[in-house]
């Protein structure tokens, strides 16, 4: 059946077609086949319906309708030669891809000192171990850059990086190799327990994190409570862990709670615990709705999903602001083409991908970017600023001779911004215009390292699955992982982990008695956590404990 008789008679109004991937087909033949699907509405919900049956909550209606102004059309060619496969999946990066890379992903191990739930990655479940020598990361960045025409930004991960003995030189590595933005994510739970034991190691070791070039920590946190989930993930460690980074020169921090039915209550309480530490370094919260990988049942599905747009909502109810204040990642595209440097990253993201939003902390209250700037008119204003550059054509008969005058565009932007400002002094006293001028005018990270000291960022990437898997979105994901030869899109590699992760980890598996020595290292770890688990008593009485939870 064709899917818009599909749609129709099940009262769906079309919204978008596009392509998917056959589920039921991968379950039974272990083989990619992309069939066709749509975005559908029906009573104000958004959904994606495949012409095998398959129907898949998105997002509300009104999510949907300030997403799809944003949709991009501009298209970033990549370095390469690989043509695609029928399958759009098995190719990874190829010549139908339309981004480059805005953050490239290396699994720097698969080993690790946790044991989550909701996790397929680590080495015991992997039954080897995964870890690549400083030379073979080197050569694989080399491809990167080739990829792409510049080294992008960098995140290190794993399994947990923090395991690795040589992390210091590894992020020094990959910042004299040109990487302008290094960052590690991880659990925090190395880090954390080493402080608690041996602070002042802990802090030598962040210290040599930073000399070597590190910007930011992207870390775990999925609540407040440590009876969430039934795992309480790094809830014990993370206080000392936030202490370590601080303490070692780490200004930038990232909390990254993984969503889930269990947990979506939290989320506003997440961020009013990110407000509270917003001294420690925590400049951000970057929720990740679950990916629900592998073959799972509707009903189970519903227990645990999450959209965008709920947890907008369930924010809103805390802090009154929504979806009007957030705006989904190709909103930049222009503003970013306009002030970076040539060849820098794009922002060419399909604009289902994630959402974001600025909010400047005051006290207990959060006020959106909006409440400061009419963000709406000033990105409609770059986008118009954008295509007349590179038409030659005439931009609003204003903005062009002051682009003239100034002698680039990003000084001309940077000087019409005061239209666009609603309310410029900030509750601390600072303009905003003097900190966005320069931002946009240096177009630098040093400049926008200013910005988010002001402001905590917030947004949210929703990973693919096999229910909400959209060919169109892979096309233009920009954050991609290391797997030499190739890049891979994140969700195909962790989509189709049968297809390139677990097939590439394999084949470069540590062999012997490294692997041996590796392997009861990590077994180690994980016992650590274990032992230190059980000093529940003495943690919760800790004062660090205590200032950090506010208890």
């Amino acid at each position: 059946m064709l899917i818009e008789e599909y749609a129709k008679q099940n009262g769906f109004t079309i919204l978008e077609l596009t392509k998917s991937i056959d589920e039921i087909f991968l379950q039974k033949e272990n083989a990619i086949k992309i069939i066709n699907a749509a975005y559908v509405e029906k009573n104000n919900n958004v959904y994606l319906v495949k012409e095998n049956g398959t129907i898949e909550r998105i997002g509300t209606k009104e999510y949907w309708d300030k997403i799809i102004k944003y949709k991009p059309s501009q298209i970033a060619k990549i370095n390469t030669n690989i043509t695609h496969k029928e399958d759009l999946v098995s190719c990874g990066l190829c010549n139908q891809h339309k981004n480059t890379t805005a953050l490239l992903n290396v699994v720097a191990t698969n080993r690790c000192d946790l044991r989550c739930w909701y996790c397929f990655f680590y080495e015991e479940k992997a039954g080897f171990i995964y870890e690549p020598t400083l030379e073979e990361i080197k050569k694989g960045l080399e491809i990167a850059k080739e990829f792409n025409g510049y080294m992008p930004p960098i995140q290190i991960t794993g399994g947990e990086p923090t395991l690795r003995d040589d992390l210091a030189e590894m992020i020094k590595m990959m910042r004299e190799m040109g990487s302008p933005h290094v960052q590690l994510n991880t659990d925090s739970v190395s880090i954390g327990i080493e402080y608690f034991e041996e602070p002042e190691k802990a802090i030598r070791r962040v210290a040599s994190w930073v000399k070597a070039g590190l910007k930011t920590v992207y870390t775990s946190f999925d609540g407040i409570s440590p009876k969430q989930n039934s795992n309480p993930k790094n809830h014990y460690e993370a206080p000392f862990a936030l202490e370590a980074y601080i303490k070692g020169g780490l200004k930038s921090i990232v909390l990254v709670p993984t969503v889930s039915q269990l947990n979506l209550k939290e989320t506003p309480f997440i961020v009013k615990f990110a407000m509270r530490n917003i001294s420690r370094g925590i400049r951000g919260v970057n929720f990740q709705p679950i990916s629900l990988v592998g073959h799972i049942k509707k009903g189970d599905r519903e227990k645990l999903r999450v959209v965008q747009s709920d947890i907008i909502y369930e924010m809103k109810k805390v802090f009154n602001f929504g979806i009007e204040a957030w705006y989904p990642v190709p909103t930049v595209a222009s503003l970013a083409d306009i002030i970076g440097k040539e060849p820098h990253v794009h922002f060419y993201n399909s604009e289902k991908c994630g959402m974001a939003t600025y909010a400047y902390v005051d006290g207990e209250k959060l006020l959106p970017i909006t409440h400061f700037i009419d963000v709406d008119r000033f990105i409609k204003d770059v986008s118009e600023l954008q295509k007349s550059a590179i038409k030659k054509a005439i931009f609003g008969a204003k903005l062009l001779p002051t682009a003239i005058k100034y002698g680039s565009l990003r000084k001309a932007l940077a000087k019409k911004l005061a239209e666009y400002i609603i309310e410029d002094e900030l509750p601390n006293g600072e303009k905003l215009s003097e900190i966005l001028n320069e931002v946009i005018e240096k177009g630098d990270y040093r400049a926008l390292g200013k910005f988010h000291h002001r402001f905590l960022f917030l947004g949210m990437m929703h990973f693919q699955d096999y229910y909400n898997y959209d060919v169109n979105r892979t096309k233009r994901c920009s954050i991609h992982y290391l797997a030499p030869p190739h890049l891979i899109p994140f969700c195909t590699y962790n989509v189709f982990p049968h297809i390139h992760r677990d097939k590439f980890l394999e084949k470069n598996k540590v062999v012997g008695k490294r692997a041996e020595i590796l392997m009861k290292k990590s077994i180690e770890a994980k016992e650590r956590v274990e032992r230190f688990r059980e000093r529940k008593e003495e943690i919760v009485n800790s004062p660090i404990y205590k200032e950090i939870y506010n208890v």
